[in-house]
């Protein structure tokens, strides 16, 4: 996700994003089909909020922070999986600005209360009516990525790497798996809480003192799983969050460290330069408070909420476009430039010592 939105502005590629707009249309048309034959009891899902200038802002912290980390919270835990030094730096950032956006909830809050854009109103569906209008949305879709990958350069790339599968195929794949995990459990896939959990458990467990004076980490708030209300939170317990979240998220990191053993491709690598580990650190936190602002991160509301049209999800992803063009920016002039000059720079200290 963060290269599909990356790529528009750092290489002017489409590929990626036609790869997860598909995604996003073959998601509504199955949530459509859930719908018509009662698999899902609440459509619009009841766990989208209302969208605010909190979703916007917290769509821009975030879009920046997955072009500067380089990749968003799945990404960072998949290459960590393949022992990727600077996934470390951007995973310790995310725990950091879980911190942080625990610490400034009450501020957050109602920031995101007082910006409501249309209240008592979660989806687009509840503004214009009709029950047909993700159906229609995901057909428009369809149509417009028929056209864009009417020829064999725009629908695939080649690939380089072992297992290498092209991107509309995997958007295929990811729907149909996607779609089973919203009919057995109910709820889209994410990640955000999960990290807010493990900062909850850090400070419990590493700053015991500073754990107790933050709030948020001793509020339970009501989650739908499997069909019923469970309580869950940031705190330290076992709960909905920790156990719907926490295996998910080691199962990427896991499933990355197997493939990687598996194709010999594990490896610790060095630590990166300065400006990368700051980037990526920076990118972290920014990721953090980015989706405790918007009430989710890029899996919940781009794959969980764009389907159906929730608005709070719409609002975001506006907000995620923004960002990524502004981390893109920031990066190829403060981190890419700056390679390219250390580069020149070690290139004619080698020169000035070779002809000495």
């Amino acid at each position: 996700m963060a290269g599909a939105f990356r790529d528009i502005f750092l290489f002017r590629d489409y590929l990626r994003l036609r790869a997860l707009l598909l995604l996003v249309a073959l998601l509504a048309f199955s949530l459509y089909l859930m719908r018509f034959f009662q698999v899902i009891s609440t459509y619009p899902p009841s766990f989208f909020g209302m969208p605010s200038a909190a979703s916007l802002v917290g769509g821009v912290l975030f879009g920046a922070g997955m072009v500067l980390g380089g990749g968003c919270l799945t990404t960072t835990l998949y290459r960590l999986g393949g022992g990727s030094m600077v996934s470390v730096i951007t995973f310790c950032g995310v725990l950091f600005g879980g911190l942080a956006s625990a610490a400034l909830y009450p501020y957050i809050y109602s920031f995101a209360g007082s910006t409501v854009l249309f209240s008592n109103k979660t989806a687009l569906e509840h503004i214009i009516g009709g029950a047909a209008d993700p159906v229609l949305a995901a057909f428009l879709l369809m149509i417009f990525l028929a056209w864009g990958w009417k020829g064999k350069r725009t629908r695939s790339q080649t690939g380089y790497a072992r297992g290498y599968l092209a991107p509309w195929k995997a958007s295929f794949m990811m729907a149909f798996v996607i779609t089973a995990l919203l009919a057995l459990s109910g709820r889209p896939l994410a990640v955000n809480m999960g990290f807010e959990k493990l900062s909850g458990i850090l400070s419990a467990t590493l700053l015991p003192s500073v754990g107790e004076k933050i709030p948020y980490f001793h509020l339970y708030s009501p989650r739908l799983l499997y069909g019923g209300i469970m309580d869950g939170g940031a705190g330290p317990a076992i709960d909905s969050i920790a156990i719907s979240q926490l295996p998910l998220m080691a199962g990427i990191a896991g499933g990355s460290f197997i493939s990687s053993l598996r194709l010999g491709e594990f490896r610790i690598k060095r630590l990166p330069p300065a400006r990368q580990a700051f980037s990526a650190f920076t990118g972290g936190m920014l990721m953090a408070v980015g989706a405790f602002m918007a009430g989710g991160c890029n899996l919940w509301h781009i794959i969980g909420g764009l389907p159906v049209l929730a608005l709070q999800s719409i609002v975001f992803v506006f907000g995620v476009a923004g960002g990524s063009y502004l981390g893109t920016a920031f990066l190829k002039k403060q981190v890419l430039e700056g390679w390219r000059k250390g580069g020149l720079q070690w290139k004619t200290r080698l020169k000035t010592s070779s002809s000495t």
